[in-house]
C-alpha cells in the first residue's frame, strides 16, 4: 500500500501523488516550476519568476537532449534550501556558509519576483548578480551624478553582447579603469545589501555550476564586513519608519522648495512627490529599491521638502485575492460537510456564530449558507471601518470563520476524514499568508 505522502515520478517525466495527502499538497503548488536539482535522492523544484515565462532555445530540455550540443553536463548540488520567513533568515544562512567556508551559489527568490546570486567562497563574495533594473551598472552611475540619463542612453546604444557597458564608458572616456574598478565593486556590494532586505521568498545554496561561464568581473569582498554593514542598514531602516511608516505613504512637494544639496536619489523621488502616487510607485518609476527610496524619502521629509499627506489603508486588489482564497476554501470546506450529510446542522451552527459575533456584517449572508464571501461585501465594510489596519482585521476574522466551519465539519465526518480536510484547509491557509 503507498504512503499517502509519496510521489511518483515516471520513466516519461511525468508526475503522480500516490496518495490523498500528496495530491492535496501538489495542489495547493499548482503552477509552473523550473528543477533547480535532480540530483540523486533530491528533487528541487522552484516557482517559475514572471519574467521567465517565455523559454528561449537554452531552456527547452528536449532540445538540448537531442540537439548537436552533446550531453549535458553535470550541474549544481544543493546544499541547502529553504523559506525566507524573516528579515534575519538570509543574515543567519549565509553567515552559516561564510563560517563553514563553503563555496558555492546562494540563489534568492523574493515573493515580488526579484532574483538575486551571490557567489560566495570561503567567506569572500565575488560575484552578485541580480534582475533588479535599478541593480544595473548604468543606473548606478546616474545615482552616483557620474553621467545623465540622457547620456546613458547614449552609451546603451553601443552596447553588444561581447561589448559591455563598461567597456563602452572605457572606450569613450567616461571612465577610468580605477573609476570602473570601484563602480563594479559598489555594484557588487550594493547588490549583497539588497539582498539582505528580502524577508520573504525563498533560497537555494548550490556547488558553483560548471555548464557556468565565469561572470565578466569579480571582486573579492569580506562576507563579515558586509554582513555587518547588512545590519546597520537595518537598524537605519528602523529609524526612516518613524517618518516614513511604508511604502503605501504619499507624499507632496512643499511650495517654494530649494533642492540645493539633495542627492540624486533624493532629487529623482522628489519629481514624483505630487501626492498622486505612492512612494513605492514612485520608487519604481526612479527606480530605486526600498531602501533607497525611504532613505530618500526620510530626508526629503527632514528638509521639509515634502509633507506626507495620506497613507492607503488597504489595498483593494489584495482585499479581493484574500476574499476569494477564503472563499474557496470555506466552499469546499461546505462541501465536504454536505457530502457527509451534516450541512444543515453546519449552517445553523455558522450561522448562530456568525450572529454571535458580529461578523455577517462584515462578511455578508451566504458565508453561512455555503461559504461564499462577497469580496465586495467585505470591501466595503472595510472603508466604513475605523481600524488602522483593517487587512490584518480581515485575515483574523477569516480565520476565525474557516477554524469554526473546521469545528462544525467534527460532528459529521470521522475522524480520517476530519484529518484529511484539516490537513488540506491548513496547506492552503498557509498558501494564503504567504502570498
Amino acid at each position: 500500500m503507498p504512503k499517502v505522502d509519496v510521489v511518483a515520478v515516471g520513466e516519461d517525466g511525468s508526475v503522480t501523488p500516490e496518495g490523498n495527502d500528496a495530491r492535496y499538497r501538489l495542489r495547493n503548488s499548482a503552477g509552473r516550476y523550473r528543477i533547480m536539482s535532480d540530483t540523486p535522492g533530491l528533487l528541487v523544484l522552484r516557482r517559475l519568476l514572471p519574467s521567465e515565462e517565455t523559454f528561449d532555445e537554452l531552456d527547452d530540455l528536449e532540445e538540448l537532449l537531442t540537439g548537436e550540443s552533446g550531453p549535458i553536463g553535470a550541474g549544481p548540488r544543493v546544499v541547502m534550501a529553504g523559506e525566507i520567513i524573516s528579515p534575519m533568515t538570509l543574515f543567519q544562512m549565509i553567515e552559516i556558509v561564510a563560517e563553514r567556508g563553503f563555496v558555492g551559489d546562494m540563489h534568492v527568490f523574493s515573493s515580488g519576483g526579484r532574483h538575486f546570486l551571490l557567489s560566495l567562497d570561503r567567506g569572500t563574495l565575488l560575484h552578485a548578480h541580480s534582475n533588479d533594473p535599478a541593480d544595473r551598472l548604468g543606473e548606478l552611475m546616474v545615482r552616483q551624478g557620474m553621467i545623465d540619463r540622457v547620456g546613458l542612453d547614449v552609451m546603451l546604444g553601443d552596447v553588444t553582447g561581447s561589448q559591455r557597458l563598461g567597456r563602452v564608458c572605457l572606450e569613450r572616456g567616461v571612465l577610468r579603469v580605477e573609476e570602473l574598478f570601484s563602480l563594479l565593486g559598489a555594484q557588487t556590494s550594493g547588490i549583497f545589501l539588497r539582498t539582505l532586505t528580502v524577508s520573504d521568498g525563498a533560497y537555494v545554496f548550490t556547488t558553483p555550476d560548471p555548464s557556468q561561464p565565469p561572470p565578466d568581473h569579480t571582486v573579492h569582498l569580506p562576507v563579515k564586513a558586509l554582513l555587518m554593514d547588512g545590519i546597520r542598514r537595518l537598524d537605519e531602516i528602523e529609524l526612516y519608519r518613524r517618518l516614513i511608516p511604508g511604502n503605501d505613504v504619499r507624499l507632496r512637494a512643499r511650495a517654494g522648495v530649494n533642492p540645493t544639496g539633495l542627492d540624486a536619489d533624493a532629487m529623482a523621488l522628489l519629481a514624483h512627490c505630487d501626492g498622486n502616487v505612492t512612494l513605492g510607485e514612485a520608487a519604481r518609476l526612479v527606480e530605486l529599491d526600498e531602501f533607497a527610496s525611504t532613505r530618500a524619502a526620510y530626508f526629503l521629509v527632514k528638509r521639509r521638502c515634502v509633507e506626507v499627506i495620506s497613507r492607503d489603508r488597504f489595498d483593494e486588489a489584495e482585499v479581493r485575492r484574500v476574499t476569494e482564497a477564503f472563499s474557496a476554501v470555506l466552499v469546499d470546506v461546505f462541501a465536504t460537510i454536505e457530502a457527509a450529510g451534516g450541512l444543515a446542522q453546519a449552517q445553523q451552527m455558522l450561522g448562530a456564530w456568525l450572529d454571535g459575533s458580529g461578523y455577517t456584517a462584515y462578511l455578508g449572508d451566504r458565508a453561512a449558507i455555503d461559504g461564499t464571501v462577497d469580496p465586495e461585501v467585505v470591501l466595503e465594510a472595510m472603508r466604513a471601518a475605523r481600524e488602522d489596519d483593517p487587512l490584518a482585521t480581515l485575515l483574523h476574522v477569516a480565520h476565525e470563520l474557516v477554524s469554526f466551519a473546521l469545528f462544525c465539519a467534527g460532528s459529521a465526518l470521522n475522524r480520517e476524514q476530519e484529518m484529511t480536510l484539516s490537513k488540506d484547509v491548513n496547506a492552503r491557509l498557509e498558501v494564503i499568508r504567504r502570498v
